[in-house]
């Protein structure tokens, strides 16, 4: 399982609404390629992600399984050899937010093999994007739009 949290220096609304732009994710995931994703967010909607995992780079299908405005987002992965799933919480911290995230890897096949040594790089780059994650909110330079508000 995959655990990390830090402090936002943004309210909650601001934090979650950021969050919630799943085609903004790139911005704070660097090796995310590319996401797709329409309409308001809802449990069972999906979208499509193009990650770089090591030397390759796929697409891969997921669905919103948790989504409770402002509190929680969730989701878990469709397709591939790695099915993650992961709930991201946001808390009430003073005039900040605390983020919460949680992830299983659920890898299939011979990744089952080598889940120790991708959990271990895995916790490290979703730290390192939820320090970026954070420095966006923060700079403000780029203010979150609503996640029903259409893209530019």
């Amino acid at each position: 399982m995959i655990h990390n949290s830090l402090v936002v220096g943004r309210p909650v609304q601001a934090v979650f609404d950021y969050a919630a732009q799943f085609d903004r994710h790139p911005e704070w995931q660097p090796d995310l390629k590319g996401a797709e994703f329409e309409g308001p967010a809802a449990v069972g909607k999906t979208g499509f992600e193009t990650r770089r995992m090591g030397p390759r780079t796929r697409r891969y299908q997921w669905r919103v399984s948790e989504y409770e405005p402002p509190h929680t987002l969730g989701f878990e992965t469709l397709s591939g050899p790695m099915r993650p799933a992961g709930t991201m919480r946001f808390t009430p911290d003073g005039e900040s937010t605390r983020v919460s995230f949680e992830m299983v890897l659920n890898p299939r096949g011979f990744l089952r093999l080598m889940a120790s040594i991708i959990e271990r790089q895995v916790q490290r780059s979703t730290a390192a994007d939820l320090e970026r994650f954070k420095e966006i909110l923060e700079r403000g330079s780029d203010a979150p739009r609503s996640p029903t508000q259409p893209s530019p």
